[in-house]
């Protein structure tokens, strides 16, 4: 219904289109490539394109299972990010 909308998307959550394109779904390798990642399904899970981003713009990014407990953390917080859909 509203894949790749992002301004009918946007507006059904009452975001702005550019909140919105930060929540576009990505596929994130959990280990990269330039560390010997593969693209087999194993190697891939979805992601938020702004959790994919801020994970990739560290000098050394943890490993996925420190990342995911980092942003469970945060977000029982209310402090990932402050896009927050109903």
């Amino acid at each position: 219904m509203l894949k790749g909308n992002i301004v009918e998307f946007s507006a059904k959550y009452k975001i702005t289109p550019n909140q919105a394109k930060l929540l576009r779904c990505t596929g994130e390798h959990l280990k990269a490539h330039h560390e010997g990642g593969s693209t087999k399904p194993t190697n891939i899970v979805a992601a938020c394109w702004y959790c994919n981003h801020k994970r990739h713009q560290r000098k050394n990014p943890p490993d996925p299972e420190q990342y995911r407990d980092l942003i469970q953390n945060r977000m029982s917080q209310g402090g990932w990010h402050s896009i927050r859909l109903n």
